[in-house]
């Protein structure tokens, strides 16, 4: 039934001219489909970054970039079918059964796995191009995956996340260090932490440490290396949130795969020309994405 239903859609998309299309993967992950050949056998699935990020590239925190959205669409306009999809997280939060307790890394893993196995016999060249906190989920996607042909890094993280949170949280406030050290190491040990500062408490409350403890365990330089597919690493120098020093460790750690930096691209893949107005862009939605991020990603899928 749902390859019949799949078929049907495939039908409507070409008669519509190859438009943006829903698709159900289950009851509480949907996506869009952008379907730019149909006879094509290529797939480029995007994954969004961390929390409540939806598959236009936009969360609740103020970011209204359409970064995904406008990726999606330069990717179908040179010929490449591609998919952007909601996490779970956005039916459970809207039908208020989320439980953030529950929430693990890996369900993001398993979730787009789901996504993957739904397209693979349609789709058996599956490109996966993971953004911030989606680049290692795609990474762990990847690995021992034949439906994945290639695998892009965009702005991913070179190291695990509790040296992240550390370097960020020290730069702002440098006399909580010994706090945050003392909570990772309880994290990375397993243990929940109950002595967490109240100004602390947002970040590292009880109900997300079960997520962040199977979160830190993962080394992005450890992970890619298990990686056997063509790997495009893609930064840009003007990223507040992932530095180019972590694309670099990427490619140390993998130096067959492919680093390429963006000059004056910030972390929602648009082009900063004052450094003053980078944050700015995150809340604008009709700026356009940096004009060699496309071109560079269609080049690894056609190369």
């Amino acid at each position: 039934m749902k390859k019949l239903i799949y078929t049907l859609v495939l039908a409507l998309t070409t008669s519509l001219g190859f438009s943006q299309t829903t698709i159900q993967i289950d009851s509480e992950i949907d996506g869009d489909l952008y379907l730019a050949n149909k006879d094509s056998k290529q797939l480029a699935i995007i994954i969004a970054g961390s929390g409540p990020t939806n598959k236009n590239g936009n969360n609740p925190a103020g970011v209204k970039a359409n970064s995904y959205k406008y990726l999606a669409e330069g990717l179908k306009e040179n010929g490449i079918n591609t998919f952007t999809y909601n996490k779970r997280m956005f039916a459970q939060m809207k039908n208020q059964t989320a439980k953030e307790e529950d929430g693990r890394f890996e369900d993001n893993v398993k979730d787009l796995n789901l996504v993957i196995d739904y397209f693979k016999k349609e789709y058996p060249s599956i490109i996966l191009i993971g953004h911030s906190e989606g680049a290692l989920v795609a990474t762990l996607a990847s690995q021992n995956n034949t439906a994945v042909s290639k695998l892009v890094s965009l702005q991913g993280p070179g190291e695990s996340i509790d040296k992240t949170l550390y370097k960020q949280l020290t730069a702002q406030a440098p006399f909580f260090a010994k706090s945050v050290e003392d909570i990772h190491n309880k994290l990375r040990n397993g243990e929940q932490v109950t002595d967490v500062p109240p100004m602390l408490m947002s970040l590292y409350r009880p109900s997300v440490q079960p997520y962040l403890i199977s979160w830190i365990k993962y080394d992005p330089t450890v992970e890619i290396q298990k990686v056997k597919q063509p790997i495009l690493i893609l930064q840009g120098d003007k990223d507040l949130q992932v530095k180019t020093d972590q694309g670099d460790n990427l490619k140390k750690a993998m130096p067959t795969a492919t680093l390429v930096t963006l000059k004056g691209m910030n972390h929602v893949l648009k082009t900063v020309v004052k450094d003053d107005e980078n944050l700015a862009l995150y809340s604008k939605p009709d700026v356009p994405l940096h004009t060699e991020l496309v071109p560079t990603i269609v080049n690894f899928i056609k190369k």
